[in-house]
């Protein structure tokens, strides 16, 4: 049995300080028919985007294309020791009222 195709999106993440005071940084690409082609890229992206933070983090990650015409979350979280970590979720409508009210999410639709 063939696996179903999986895109993949690329998540930059720049930190003045801590890792607690991160913010997502627009990435050169967003989207890739690969992981592959995302991961040729993204080296020179974190470089690209560690000359205007102190810290520069970058996943690819996997999604299934379907995602790309419903509504999505994307949630990220810098672990130790650097490792940025991201999680591609199909939005319901409830979780994004949700994730509103909580000042600490760091999400995006």
């Amino acid at each position: 049995m063939r696996m179903e195709h999986i895109a993949a999106i690329m998540v930059l993440v720049g930190c003045m300080q801590t890792t607690e005071a991160c913010r997502e940084v627009p990435a050169p690409t967003v989207a890739f028919e690969t992981v592959d082609e995302c991961r040729e890229l993204l080296s020179p992206a974190i470089e690209a985007t560690g000359t205007t933070f102190k810290h520069a983090y970058g996943a690819c990650a996997e999604v299934d294309p379907a995602l790309f015409v419903e509504d999505a979350t994307i949630e990220w979280q810098v672990k130790a020791p650097g490792r940025l970590q991201v999680e591609v979720k199909v939005d319901d409508g409830s979780y994004a009222v949700a994730a509103r009210h909580d000042a600490g999410a760091k999400t995006r639709n």
